[in-house]
This record gives C-alpha cells, sequence and structure tokens, in this order.
C-alpha cells in the first residue's frame, strides 16, 4: 500500500515538472500581420511598444512584446489593445500609420469602442483572435531594438601613457 502511494506520488510530481524552460526576451518592436476581409489583402507592418498605430478603422496599442532568443524554438507573444475609430481619419486605408502622425479630432476620440485587448501568440493565432468583421491581426514577430554600432572601430591598443 505504501509503496504505491510512492510511485503515485512520484508520477504525480514527474508530470508538473516543465518539459523544458522556455527563456522570453522582452521586445520593442513588433511586426504584426493585418487582413482586410473586403479587399482580400494582407498588410505586414511593425509597430513600437507604447506607439499606437491606425489601420484602417482600427487603432492598435502594444503594451508589451515577448520573443524567444534564436536558438529555442520560435514563440512570440505581444499583448495588444485594439479599438475601432472613425476611419476618416486615416488617409490610406491600406498602409498603417502612426497615431502620433494624425490629426484627432475630439468628438472621434469620444466614439472609439474597445474590440480586443489581451495576448495574442505567434504560434498560435487562433488561440485568442481579433474577432472584428472587417480586419484580422496577428503577431509575427517580436525583436528587441537593433544594436547601436559606433561609428569608429574600437581601438587594439591601449593608449599610450
Amino acid at each position: 500500500m505504501n509503496r504505491a502511494l510512492i510511485l503515485s506520488a512520484l508520477a504525480a510530481a514527474a508530470l508538473a515538472l516543465p518539459a523544458s524552460s522556455v527563456t522570453f526576451d522582452q521586445g520593442h518592436v513588433a511586426t504584426l500581420r493585418a487582413l482586410d476581409k473586403i479587399t482580400g489583402r494582407s498588410t505586414d507592418f511593425k509597430i513600437e511598444v507604447g506607439e499606437p498605430v491606425l489601420y484602417g478603422s482600427l487603432m492598435i496599442d502594444m503594451k508589451v512584446c515577448y520573443g524567444t532568443p534564436p536558438e529555442e524554438a520560435p514563440e512570440n507573444a505581444a499583448f495588444l489593445s485594439i479599438s475601432t475609430t472613425q476611419a476618416l481619419l486615416a488617409s490610406s486605408m491600406s498602409q498603417p500609420q502612426r497615431l502620433s502622425d494624425i490629426e484627432r479630432k475630439s468628438e472621434a476620440m469620444d466614439n472609439d469602442e474597445k474590440v480586443f485587448s489581451g495576448w495574442m501568440y505567434s504560434s498560435s493565432p487562433g488561440l485568442n483572435a481579433l474577432e472584428h468583421p472587417v480586419y484580422d491581426v496577428w503577431v509575427i514577430n517580436c525583436t528587441a531594438d537593433a544594436p547601436v554600432i559606433p561609428d569608429e572601430p574600437a581601438p587594439t591598443e591601449p593608449p599610450a601613457e
């Protein structure tokens, strides 16, 4: 009796352990893919954390994004807040525009309706998807800022004293 209890406890402990440890790096720029269901056109665009963009009648704001390093299985996650807004604010319905580049009218801001707020995953776009009659949005990639490359190469010899 005691042996069966110990074996079942060991089996439960083995199942509770993670199969592998996944590490995520916080990124600042995500690549999103938006599909206009009316025209059938998909558009890939980049969005920065805290810099909302306007795509058609959607205002997309990314709060945070994470991606796995290249040596691990690819997975990207972004927390997005998506609202519908007045389509008249956009000068182009097919290309996203940064919200800071658009002059918004106060009456247009009052009509915004949140249609999505949550995590989206690149490996499972249908897991937590935007439900909108005209647009679909997916997370493709999440990256950190590009490394800074100095203008002059670093000296190879120490300075003379």
